[in-house]
């Protein structure tokens, strides 16, 4: 029975959902037994269940609650449990009815699969078209010539349509493995593209063709003069025919006439080549249907007029492909709660993210959850922000009684904003705010953020004016009448095609990115249409989304040095000043009139500033006239060419400005080199750099790209981004890995690789050509971003000394959108949580702290792979924050793995944390400790009645860390074997808590070359190293996820490697901290209480710094509570020969390894519970807070953890 679409979409729009299921869909009514019922689940949730259909023993009930809201996740699981028990299996409609009226549906059913089970939720919001339910709807009708004599279909027949309809997730992750399988046949598939970089960009170029085209026939928007609901199988269909025709030219005939004159000339102007007829397509306007760059080098003008002819790709290619297009019903938007009047655009940046720019750039995949909420975050901020300056204003006019009535209000929300604002307050906000609101990802990817943002624009443009029309406030609703008589389209489409051309603008590196971005915003336009003839030329965003390194490039442009790159003194640098002495001795300042000279000099100045502000104006004519084009491809790539020329000559001016800046930092270009006498690289041959050198670093130019905004207006309002995370330095292993099976990322030994890289580059001409300029990439870029004005906050300085750590270009964006945000805009940015813990990010965070008002830090733990390919025990976070002004509090979330926990951040009982105690916490470094309820806060206010270990006292001792030998840079003297008079290496892994055999030595050091290496320059006078004692040492490789965290303990006189940090014992002969002293810290650092605190800052690497930061009693063996602690760590460490002198110092000559170490499991935990009771009663902890505090370590064994809460309550005598 087919499904009668304007019925079922009336029905759908109305909520008559009995009639929809028993009318339209075939299924029966419910049992007269099923009245609407009342029901409370366990947590206390209140609801109504209301039967609408049955078929077989599956149940169709609305749900409502008294509220009229739909209940979160956790209520709505909790509601499906309860109606469980009447119904096992059900159907699910949740409404916001209230007094008869709804707005919101969300259909919940649960799959059963191997003995679990699935949630899937699928949302429908009122006003829209309903596309993706009317597809869903389609798979639940039934026939009734399917029925029983009873009236039933089999359950499992019911339960699989069910499934067709509403299970999407596993249809999705197998059609990307077979796509990406595809993509690499297709691509072997091109002739002509001689360069593999080039190859795979053009078969992605033309896969987002095809997909665009395959998206349209799924809305059945191609040949409808023969079908007047379109052909679903066009591209199919027209491959036949073509390969019936002749061979092999589906693509260079049919595909060519499809792209360049079918899509891009309307109907009367096309002049198709191929045999095949297009038959009727829209015109959907040049702008995106112009020969790409890659087509036009290789094929030149003639692609205008003739078909493909160098680039070849046989019919077989797109059979391959089609094949498992069709194989998908992948065209409308199928993920959980997603927009059902949109074709699905996500697709294609999934891809994209997936499985090209991750692999390149460290960049991921972005959950539509993450980039919801940022706008929203943003976007919603600024719409209120601009109502309260109206609503203001306002009020002081009514104060005045120059308005009369009810005295304006305030509005706190965005829902209650759209919920109560009058129609001026509408008006303003739709013709004056939202099209000035300008909205920029500068690493936008496949454009994510940008669809994200689009949306929330929508939803904002649409409640704005539906509230207008609720009011009848005229103005507003005469211009949509007016608006409605100039477009067949709907509201929501032509509201988009305004909201992409004003609003959004984007920036990425990869020039393939910025096409996807643009195909989703265009496919996210295409999907509002609900009918061929509502489709309208698309828009022309060529200079909304452009390509280029939003890193490097001009973010001011001096107009007076604007020629030819020379640079011209200003009007007021034209009088001079000089002072001089009388012979009375008195000073005089004289002020010379401008010579002839310095007066033509300062007329050429403003001639020249004037030519740049024409030069800008004439580029902004162009790209206006662009954007406002819709005419034929041949103008509109003459345009674009002009436009191109243009630009091209204002770039050289500006590259060679920026060459100037790069110059005037002291940068020079650094040439790796390779020494063929001793066949290994050689030093760097230092040269000046080049203007070819600045365009290899592709630099955008953002005064000039984009100076209506940065410059008029100050920058942007909003910035949204997920940027890349990687660290810039060069990376040898995942170099080499492309020119070598062998070498594996992890795998693989140091000295392994360094043999076949070695091989690699001596033997292979190539590789080592390729490696060298790799190489040479890297050191005058990182000497930019050391030294540029614009990046001032990447080096951290801490306790007066400059904190030096890797680049990493999350904390370049983030800079960076702080330079290009206006006064009082909008940033929200999703980055590592290093923003938060690194030392290299505390110039950013004072930064943060002292200019931003950050407005909410939520952070993630990776565990349910939120970023795919990311390890599941990397955290990154959500902030978001207002340019200008201070911080004083903040909301904050820590370690959370559900992204649904955004929608409900920031909320009133969110924690909030102060400056203040970060700054008491972290007085070096203001890095944030992971506080997760105010006990945490409470408990770290206690700790920090203690000083911290960095803090120099001279009253008593003090720790000081070294690291020894660099486990790469010193493995010159490492030997992998024990000999005479080599010490074994000890590394990280190599100790845990009090112990210091966990692992056997890898290496050995002879204890002469190893003097040798550490005194460096300085005379052996037979001093006493720290090599030579015993030391209290820790582990700098540990997560805070791990079972402990910090790890501790006191290694025997031998070496060590940078991975086992110890503490300074001697210095010129002195000793700095005694044994005594280091068995005390090693006990507080092996404790809980310290182990807490040090897991609430660190991620995956303990530093010098983060020690430092812990609150240590600086107990002496004058304080009672030093000396029980002192022997029980004693007691635990000395349990073999190498410890029996460590032991004599503590216990007295006769003490032994075998008489004073504790060997017994029992023995052991017991005295660890004792440290563990000792150091919380040390710290004045209650009963509460030491067992929140062991409630933080759920890796470690309960029985641990309840022993040393039964010996902190025995209230032990310290």
């Amino acid at each position: 029975m087919p499904l009668n679409l304007s019925r079922t979409r009336q029905l759908l729009q109305r909520f008559e959902f009995r009639q929809l299921f028993v009318d339209e869909l075939g299924w029966n009514n419910p049992p007269h037994a099923l009245k609407p019922t009342d029901g409370t689940t366990a947590p206390g949730q209140r609801f109504t269940r209301t039967p609408v259909a049955v078929l077989s023993a599956i149940h169709v009930f609305e749900i409502t609650t008294p509220e009229g809201s739909i209940p979160d996740a956790g209520g709505r699981a909790a509601i499906h449990a309860a109606v469980s028990k009447l119904a096992a299996e059900n159907l699910l409609i949740f409404t916001d009815r209230r007094a008869g009226t709804a707005s919101q549906s969300l259909w919940y059913w649960v799959k059963h699969e191997d003995g679990k089970a699935r949630r899937r939720d699928h949302l429908y919001v009122k006003g829209q078209p309903g596309d993706l339910f009317l597809g869903k709807l389609a798979a639940l009708v039934v026939d009734i010539g399917e029925l029983d004599v009873k009236g039933n279909l089999p359950l499992t027949e019911v339960t699989r349509r069910l499934k067709n309809a509403l299970d999407v997730e596993q249809v999705t992750k197998a059609f990307f493995r077979d796509f990406q399988e595809q993509h690499l046949a297709f691509l072997e598939l091109i002739e002509g593209v001689a360069d593999p970089r080039e190859r795979r960009w053009y078969a992605s170029v033309l896969l987002n063709r095809l997909m665009f085209v395959w998206f349209l026939q799924r809305k059945g928007f191609l040949d409808v003069g023969r079908n007047p609901y379109g052909d679903y199988d066009y591209l199919p269909h027209r491959l036949a025919a073509s390969s019936a025709a002749k061979k092999d030219r589906f693509f260079s005939h049919f595909l060519r006439d499809l792209f360049f004159e079918g899509f891009a000339k309307p109907e009367s102007k096309r002049t198709p080549l191929g045999a095949v007829p297009l038959g009727d397509v829209p015109y959907l306007n040049g702008g995106l249907f112009l020969p790409h760059g890659i087509e036009q080098r290789i094929e030149g003008a003639a692609l205008f007029g003739g078909p493909y002819k160098k680039i070849r790709i046989p019919d077989a290619a797109f059979e391959n492909l089609f094949g498992l297009f069709q194989r998908y019903s992948w065209s409308l938007d199928d993920t959980p709660g997603g927009n059902d009047k949109e074709i699905n655009p996500d697709v294609l940046g999934y891809i994209f993210e997936k499985y090209i720019n991750q692999k390149e750039f460290g960049a991921y995949y972005t959950r539509p959850e993450i980039t919801e909420y940022l706008c929203e975050q943003t976007v919603h901020q600024l719409v209120l922000d601009a109502a309260s300056k109206w609503t203001a204003n306002a009020v002081q006019l009514h104060a005045a009684g120059i308005t009369k009535g009810a005295a304006p209000r305030a509005f706190a929300t965005i829902g209650d904003l759209l919920l109560h604002a009058d129609g001026a307050l509408c008006q303003h906000l739709l013709q004056e705010t939202l099209p000035r609101l300008s909205l920029l990802d500068p690493a936008c990817g496949s454009g994510a953020f940008l669809v994200a943002a689009l949306k929330t624009l929508l939803n904002l443009a649409t409640a704005l004016v539906g509230r207008c029309e609720a009011l009848g406030h005229r103005p507003i609703t005469q211009w949509i009448e007016h608006e409605r008589r100039q477009h067949k389209a709907p509201v929501a489409y032509w509201l988009k095609k305004k909201l992409i051309t004003e609003n959004l603008y984007g920036v990425d590196l990869m020039e393939e990115a910025v096409e996807i971005a643009k195909l989703r915003l265009f496919l996210n336009l295409v999907a509002s249409a609900e009918a061929r003839d509502q489709l309208e030329p698309l828009p022309n965003i060529e200079f909304n989304l452009l390509p280029g390194n939003s890193l490097i490039g001009l973010l001011h442009v001096d107009a007076t040095a604007f020629e030819s790159g020379k640079a011209v003194r200003s009007a007021e640098q034209s009088r001079l000043t000089l002072t001089h002495e009388t012979e009375l001795g008195l000073t005089v300042e004289t002020t010379t009139a401008p010579t002839r000279k310095e007066t033509v000099a300062a007329f050429v100045a403003g001639q020249i500033a004037a030519k740049y502000t024409e030069l800008l104006q004439e580029k902004n004519r162009l790209v206006a006239l662009y954007r406002k084009s819709t005419s034929l491809t041949q103008d509109l790539a003459a345009l674009r060419a002009e436009i191109d020329g243009h630009n091209a000559k204002a770039r050289k001016i500006l590259d060679s400005e920026l060459l100037k800046a790069f110059q005037a930092l002291g940068i020079e270009y650094a040439q790796a080199t390779w020494d063929a006498k001793k066949a290994k690289e050689g030093k760097p041959e230092k040269r000046p750099l080049t203007l070819d050198d600045i365009r290899a670093l592709r630099p955008f130019h953002w005064a000039y790209e984009f100076d209506e905004i940065v410059v008029t207006r100050g920058g942007f309002d909003a910035i949204i981004t997920n940027p890349p995370w990687e660290i810039l330095k060069p990376n040898s292993k995942e170099f080499f890995q492309q020119f070598s099976d062998d070498i594996s990322k992890n795998t693989m030994r140091i000295e392994e690789f360094e043999e076949e890289k070695a091989d690699l580059i001596a033997n292979d001409t190539k590789v080592r050509r390729a490696w060298l300029a790799y190489l040479s990439g890297f050191p005058h870029v990182s000497e930019w971003f050391r030294g540029a004005a614009q990046f001032a906050n990447q080096i951290g300085e801490v306790n007066g000394r400059k904190a030096g750590s890797d680049i990493n270009l999350f904390k370049l964006f983030t800079e960076q959108t702080y330079n290009l945000l206006r006064p009082d805009g909008r940033c929200g940015i999703v980055i590592p949580s290093g923003i938060y813990t690194d030392l290299g990010a505390t110039q950013l965070r004072r930064m943060l702290y002292e200019r931003t008002r950050l407005t909410g830090l939520f952070g993630f733990e990776n565990r349910r792979a939120i970023f795919e390919g990311v390890d599941s025990r990397f955290k990154f976070v959500v902030l978001s924050f207002e340019k200008g002004g201070a911080t004083e509090r903040f909301p904050v979330a820590f370690m959370r793995h559900d992204v649904a926990e955004l929608t409900r951040f920031p909320a009133d009982d969110s924690l909030r944390l102060s400056v203040k105690l970060i700054t008491r916490l972290s007085p070096a470094t203001v890095s944030l400790m992971e506080f997760n309820s105010a006990q945490d806060i409470a408990i770290a206010e206690k700790l920090l009645r203690h000083p911290l270990l960095g803090e120099k006292r001279t009253d008593t001792w003090n720790v000081g860390f070294t690291a020894e030998f660099h486990m790469t840079n010193d493995s010159d003297v490492f030997s992998t074997a024990p000999g005479k008079r080599r010490l074994p290496l000890y590394e990280g892994k190599m100790i845990w808590q009090f112990q210091h055999g966990y692992a056997e030595p890898r290496y050995w050091v002879d204890a002469a070359a190893g003097r040798a290496r550490l005194l460096g320059r300085e005379e052996d006078t037979g001093q006493t190293l720290d090599y030579q004692d015993y030391r209290l040492g820790f582990r700098d490789i540990a997560a805070s996820t791990n079972e402990r965290t910090l790890i501790s303990t006191i290694i025997p006189p031998a070496f060590h490697g940078n991975k086992l940090p110890t503490a300074k014992v001697w210095e010129d002969g002195k000793r700095l901290i005694d044994r005594a002293t280091q068995l005390f810290v090693c006990a507080l650092w092996n404790s809980f209480v310290v182990d807490w605190a040090i897991r609430l800052k660190v991620t995956t690497t303990l530093n010098y710094f983060y020690m430092e930061q812990l609150p240590i009693p600086r107990l002496t063996a004058a304080d009672a509570a030093f000396r029980p602690l002192v022997e029980r760590a004693a007691r635990l460490i000395g349990t073999t020969e190498e410890y029996d002198d460590l032991l004599k110092e503590i216990f007295g000559p006769k003490a032994t390894h075998r008489t004073h170490g504790e060997h017994s499991p029992e023995g052991r935990a017991k005295l660890r519970a004792e440290i563990d009771a000792q150091v919380a009663h040390l710290y004045g902890l209650t009963d509460s807070e030491f067992a929140h505090i062991l409630g933080t370590f759920p890796l470690v064994d309960p029985g641990v953890k309840e022993s040393a809460l039964t010996e902190f309550r025995l209230g032990l005598n310290l």
